[in-house]
């Protein structure tokens, strides 16, 4: 049988300071006058087991069970209970079970298993200045809480709804009870009453998983509806990622198309570009050949120039035609000039266009290229090798246009230069027509004699012709020379 056999309280109701209570094998009585204190050792083994509450160990409040009486601690009052049990007279075998239960459990409570005679439950309570208290259980010095503490209890059959404890009155209630109330003690007593404990908090635990059940089962009936619900979603679900992935596909298909595209553009620039390149070959061959034959005709004017003061009347008529010549051919030059300033401002506008379409085509090919790094992963992995031809393309056809730039301003300073020399033959003319004027004039003046002349000649007086006809040979001459010289 297990026993008790110390108490130790330590300001404990009345119990000022510490004190030990041994209860030796057997019997043991504890006498003294009302009020000295009997009743106060079995409320000390109440609040050590934890086997009742404040009332019944006739307090209101647990800090009504400290004894401030001689306490030196100014900031908190103490009071501490241990009850020591023996248990040698339990057989080995039960130690041992008792021991491998504990150990079994041992992860659970954090508690060691009994592997002596003694074992020890103490129980402190602590109350501050503030008025806030606490209550601590220990087991061997470790300390635990009450749950714990009552497992333990269970296992040496001490309960708090047990009678190892018969309080006052108990006994005359005993007397009094009923055969069913009494039958209830004696169940508790044989320990049959635990295993009535336990069905019954058995059936509670059935009651409440059929509760539990019944609840799961709605459940369960919810979620079904749910997942039919669903099921028409998940086919939208699926339906919506393969558009997506066709979508996708497409995608990719329509930059690849957009790409060649690019790539038949980029072929028709590079056919224009050449054609260009071609045209402005014979168009330079062209301003070459004008170039050498303003040359021509500006030395031929020269010359001519030069004659004009040094001929006489008969080679000013030659002059006059050739003149007459050079000035058709130059109306002819000025004309091939527009038309070639024409052809070079298209020239220009091919240009220019095919820069315009450059840039969109680098543009273009800037965004297929970020679209490509945003598929990098799931487009063709030739695009990459194609792209660095088409920059390659492009870069050529960049240098073509520059050179075409560079050929165009040539043609241009040669057309400045052209212009240059037209202006200085006009320069160069305009000495002739002052020559012309001065011509003209003495034209005039010598029409007037020869109007005289001929009316002289009219008259029956024939004596008067000259004798030889000089100035109506010299006539034709000056008109011939005059018509010449028009603009």
């Amino acid at each position: 049988m297990v026993y008790i056999k110390r108490v130790e309280l330590s300001h404990f109701k009345s119990f000022g300071g510490t004190t030990s209570v041994p209860f030796l094998p057997g019997f043991t009585v504890v006498s003294g006058p009302n009020g000295s204190g009997k009743s106060n050792i079995l409320d000390a083994l109440l609040f050590c087991l934890g086997l009742a509450t404040s009332k019944g160990m006739r307090a209101e409040r647990l800090p009504d069970l400290i004894n401030n009486n001689n306490s030196n601690n100014r900031n908190a009052s103490e009071a501490s209970v241990s009850v020591t049990f023996d248990l040698s007279d339990l057989a080995e075998v039960g130690i041992q079970e008792l021991s491998s239960s504990e150990e079994s459990q041992e992860n659970n409570n954090g508690h060691h298993p009994i592997t002596s005679n003694e074992w020890t439950v103490t129980r402190r309570l602590r109350v501050t200045k503030a008025g806030t208290y606490s209550s601590t259980f220990y087991i061997n010095g470790e300390p635990c809480n009450a749950t714990e503490l009552h497992e333990q209890l269970n296992r040496l059959r001490i309960y708090p709804e047990g009678y190892n404890v018969v309080l006052q009155g108990d006994v005359t209630r005993i007397i009094t009870m009923n055969s069913r109330e009494r039958r209830e003690i004696i169940d508790e007593l044989a320990g049959v009453a635990e295993f009535d404990r336990k069905i019954e908090k058995t059936k509670d635990t059935l009651e409440s998983v059929r509760d539990r059940e019944e609840r799961y089962q709605l459940i369960e009936q919810e979620l079904q509806r749910s997942l039919e619900r669903l099921a028409s979603d998940r086919i939208k679900a699926e339906k919506y990622k393969k558009l997506k992935l066709s979508i996708q596909e497409k995608q990719q298909w329509e930059t690849i198309l957009i790409w060649r595209s690019l790539q038949e553009k980029e072929q028709q620039l590079q056919t224009q570009i050449a054609s260009g390149e071609s045209e402005k070959v014979k168009l330079g061959e062209q301003l070459n050949e004008i170039a050498v034959q303003i040359s021509q005709v500006s030395s031929e004017c020269d010359r001519l120039n030069s004659c004009v003061k040094a001929l006489g009347e008969d080679e000013q008529l030659s002059v006059a035609s050739q003149l007459a010549t050079q000035k058709a051919k130059r109306h002819q030059l000025q004309q091939r000039q527009q038309e070639l300033e024409t052809q070079t401002q298209q020239i220009q506008t091919n240009r220019d266009r095919a820069n315009s379409e450059s840039e969109q085509y680098r543009q273009t090919q800037v965004r297929v290229t970020q679209e490509k790094n945003q598929l990098e992963r799931e487009t063709i992995p030739y695009l990459i090798e194609q792209r660095n031809q088409a920059q390659e393309t492009l870069q050529k056809s960049r240098e073509q246009a520059n050179a075409i730039a560079e050929a165009s301003e040539a043609w241009v300073q040669e057309q400045t230069a052209l212009s240059r020399k037209i202006s200085y033959l006009q320069q160069t003319l305009n000495p002739q027509r002052t020559e012309y004027a001065k011509l003209s004039e003495r034209h005039n003046q010598l029409q007037k004699p020869l109007k005289n002349k001929v009316s002289a000649c009219k008259s029956p007086n024939k004596n008067l012709l000259p004798s030889k006809p000089t100035s109506l040979t010299y006539l034709p001459k000056i008109l011939l020379l005059k018509n010449a010289f028009k603009p």
